[in-house]
């Protein structure tokens, strides 16, 4: 069986900053020659490394780089040797992609930049990943993981009220970057067989980052304020819908107790049943009914000390269970809860285990099985020793077609269909891309049950309607709605024919209700073997616990992110915001690119399972290796690193403000020396970053206390110490990097007038502009879908409208 990208040639120069990309792409069967100089490749220095009592000079093995150079092969090259560059040059003529991750103009002064890379091979798609981007005011700056996730906004939303803001547990800024690309590079091959050019793609980190917040993005779009929680209200905001880490008898879950759907008893009709039944209930909490709770605390008709009152009880009824009972609680009464899974636990995990997510490469039980396409699988091979000069391309190359003589639009997927079956986040984020790269998306939805993301807040000018949600916003973009009541028989057929146009499918119902309405990838592609259909779900479409229900919250607790995330003397406060919706869709993305791609070779579709949860183990996967080869269990450790010391969040002047300083490499260190003017002796020592952080901490803390974030921000940065103020999201919507490149476009809304939305992360050079159209009404495209998608006569679009199919 071939691999999707089965004659693909990719040379990968990045350093940590973006190497899942080449990983991903080699996963999916491309040929990745990792490109290092003489000294090695960064990722081979970074932590956690094979524990060992040898006392040799030999280095270190890391399992950074076990799990992120995986299915890569290796060459030495020094591109400032004029010898090295000519092997170099002879690589790139014959290469399809090249990824890499040089600070702005660093390629340039090699002789290896874009615009001279892509003159000798125009076929060549070359990607850039930076943690600004190339131009801008920020293009020039330090800048580490720490600091790019707070110049994105994510810290500013995350952590417990009454500390700093802490970084998810493992670095995330260079992973997004690295999926990103993976996907970006997918999208850009496809554009290549429509006019047989390659393109530049400059990829920014930070924006990557900003895409990670999902509600906290429309906040100061459609209310101008910061939401709830990540202001000066830091410290005292009460949201009783946040993700909420909840001690149970053997650990700890997460739960989103306003998740379930309309008519499911929630989670506080249970704990307040419970109080009741052992006298422990207040008179004032049964003046409610808390299976309408969402809407009653919304509507302000829920005293908040009542409301704290149901949060209480709720823990209470978690804290008496083990994680195993409340698993099947949720799974019984379609609530939204998850076990926070440590590393060891994820190894262990029953359902991973019935999967086979996890494969053995390299001799090392390691994560692979990160999306599961029926016909093209995944291929493994372990990250290579570092190679010498001499290599060579190991596979064969479908040249791209001839250009042709029509105006190039840069879109990848005009002319292709797509059925968008999807709701909430991660779905309709993959169909979005499609969307936005030219496909014709028709999203089928009902007002009967409308999408989750219409009815969530932030609304345009703070004013509810399915119609008014931001979230919305953010994922419909380029699509057509299409108004489709699914509990009817004939709404039912409708999608059905709406799936028979389609060449492409993309769902995230609960595994097995497809199948049931009669439009599973079974049926919809027994006449139409060309059919490829994308089924994404919190845990897959097999194993135990496939029908299992939930979002991101859930995911990120099920895939260990959650547990790794906050203090070493607390529990779990996990990731902000549905965190595996953001992080899912890339590879998603890159998956559905890659069969597209491969079909136009191959004629044929298949079905590809992609898991949420899953996918976010790959965001952790150094700290699983860690766990299976020396059996260490990562813990959180609030905002410290093995990859940089010092690095912390510290106050500032003003109200809950803070600013992010992290120092990776000696150059930093001396900076920061020379800026504290502290002329003590022992500061010199070899060991005593590692031996005295808490003094170190303490020393900075109490210079940044004094100072404006922003004022010190500028300071740093000129000292060439990696900062960022802990931008709040509408510090980032101020952001003049964020203006100089564009990342918001204002688009006409039919109820709504005029909408700031948000670009691409990457730009594409073959594209001027990013998003095509603003998301849809509800519906507002019905006569249009139906009368010149789908070619319904005028007695047939009367018949459904008359029967309530089109509600």
């Amino acid at each position: 069986m071939s691999a999707s990208l089965e004659h693909i040639r990719v040379l990968d120069l990045t350093t940590e900053v973006g190497e899942l990309a080449g990983r991903l792409l080699a996963d999916l069967g491309a040929d990745v020659i990792k490109v290092e100089p003489p000294e090695g490749a960064r990722s081979r220095l970074m932590a956690p490394f094979l524990d060992s009592t040898n006392k040799t000079d030999e280095p270190r093995f890391s399992l950074y780089w076990e799990a992120y150079g995986a299915g890569k092969r290796s060459t030495t090259l020094d591109l400032s040797d004029p010898t090295d560059l000519t092997v170099f040059l002879s690589l790139v003529d014959d290469c399809d992609v090249l990824i890499e991750s040089f600070d702005p103009g660093r390629t340039h002064v090699l002789g290896i930049d874009q615009v001279t890379l892509r003159e000798r091979n125009p076929q060549l798609i070359y990607a850039s990943i930076t943690p600004y981007g190339q131009s801008g005011p920020k293009a020039q700056w330090p800048a580490s993981d720490l600091t790019i996730e707070a110049a994105g906004g994510r810290l500013a939303i995350q952590g417990d009220q009454d500390r700093p803001p802490v970084p998810v547990g493992f670095p995330q800024a260079s992973l997004h970057g690295g999926a990103q690309a993976a996907a970006d590079i997918a999208i850009a091959l496809n554009e290549r067989t429509h006019s047989g050019l390659g393109q530049y793609l400059d990829l920014s980190l930070q924006e990557a980052m900003w895409w990670t917040l999902m509600a906290a993005q429309g906040t100061p779009v459609c209310l101008g304020t910061n939401p709830p929680g990540s202001g000066d209200d830091r410290g005292t905001a009460f949201v009783p819908q946040g993700i909420r880490s909840i001690p149970a008898k053997d650990g700890c879950v997460t739960i989103a107790p306003g998740g379930s759907p309309p008519g499911t008893k929630t989670m506080y009709t249970f704990a307040i049943e419970e109080a009741a039944s052992r006298d422990e209930l207040a008179d004032v909490l049964s003046q409610y009914d808390w299976d309408q709770w969402t809407s009653l605390y919304r509507e302000k008709q829920i005293d908040p000390e009542h409301m704290q009152m149901a949060v209480g009880l709720l823990d209470v009824y978690v804290s008496r269970r083990t994680k195993l009972e409340l698993i099947e609680w949720a799974l019984d009464n379609n609530l939204r809860l998850g076990p926070i899974n440590s590393t060891k636990d994820l190894l262990a995990f029953p359902h991973y285990q019935a999967r086979g997510y996890f494969q053995e490469i390299g001799g090392i039980s390691q994560p692979a099985n990160w999306v599961r396409p029926s016909r093209t699988p995944l291929r493994f091979s372990p990250a290579p020793s570092q190679g010498d000069r001499e290599i060579s391309w190991q596979t064969s190359r479908v040249p791209p077609s001839v250009p042709s003589n029509k105006n190039r639009n840069g879109l990848a997927f005009e002319g292709l269909k797509v059925a968008d079956l999807s709701w909430v986040a991660a779905g309709p984020t993959i169909a979005k891309a499609l969307a936005d790269h030219g496909a014709t998306v028709v999203k089928v939805e009902s007002g009967t049950r409308p999408d989750l993301s219409r009815t969530l807040a932030p609304f345009m000018d703070g004013i509810p309607g399915f119609n008014r949600s931001y979230w919305a916003y953010l994922y419909g973009t380029s699509k057509l709605s299409l108004q489709c009541n699914l509990s009817l028989e004939e709404g039912r057929k409708l999608a059905r024919r709406v799936c028979d146009w389609a060449d492409v499918v993309v769902e995230s119902f609960s595994p097995g209700t497809l199948a049931r309405m009669g439009l599973d990838y079974e049926t919809l592609s027994a006449d139409k073997p060309e059919l490829i259909m994308l089924s994404t779900s919190m845990l897959g479409q097999t194993g135990p616990l496939s029908r299992y229900a939930g979002y991101g919250q859930q995911a990120t607790g099920f895939c260990g992110m959650h547990y790794v995330t906050g203090w070493a003397d607390r529990i779990p406060c996990g990731v902000a915001t549905p965190y595996t919706d953001v992080v899912a869709p890339k590879f998603g993305i890159a998956a559905l690119s890659a069969a597209i791609y491969e079909r136009k070779q191959s004629g044929i579709g298949q079905h590809i399972d992609l898991a949420q949860a899953e996918c976010g183990m790959m965001f952790v996967a150094p700290l699983l290796l860690d766990e299976v080869v020396n059996a260490h269990t990562a813990e959180r450790d609030g905002f410290n690193s093995p990859y940089a010391n010092p690095q912390g969040v510290y106050p500032c002047a003003g109200t809950e403000r803070y600013i992010a300083i992290a120092v990776t490499e000696e150059s930093h260190w001396r900076a920061l020396k020379q800026f504290l003017a502290n002329p003590k002796p022992d500061w010199d020592a070899p060991e005593f970053r590692r031996q005295q952080r808490n003094q170190v901490h303490a020393t900075i803390e109490a210079m940044t206390s004094t100072f404006d974030p922003f004022v010190l921000e500028e300071k740093l940065i000129s000292a060439g110490i990696p900062a960022s103020v802990i931008q709040r999201p509408m510090d980032v919507f101020r952001d003049p990097q964020i203006a100089s490149r564009g990342l918001k476009q204002t688009l006409h809304h039919s109820e709504c007038g005029d909408v700031v939305h948000y670009g691409f992360c990457t730009r594409f050079s073959a594209r001027e502009e990013m998003v095509r159209t603003a998301a849809p009404c509800l519906g507002e495209h019905n006569h249009h879908v139906l009368q010149n998608l789908l070619e319904c006569s005028e007695e047939e679009m009367e018949y459904l409208i008359t029967t309530g199919v089109l509600n």
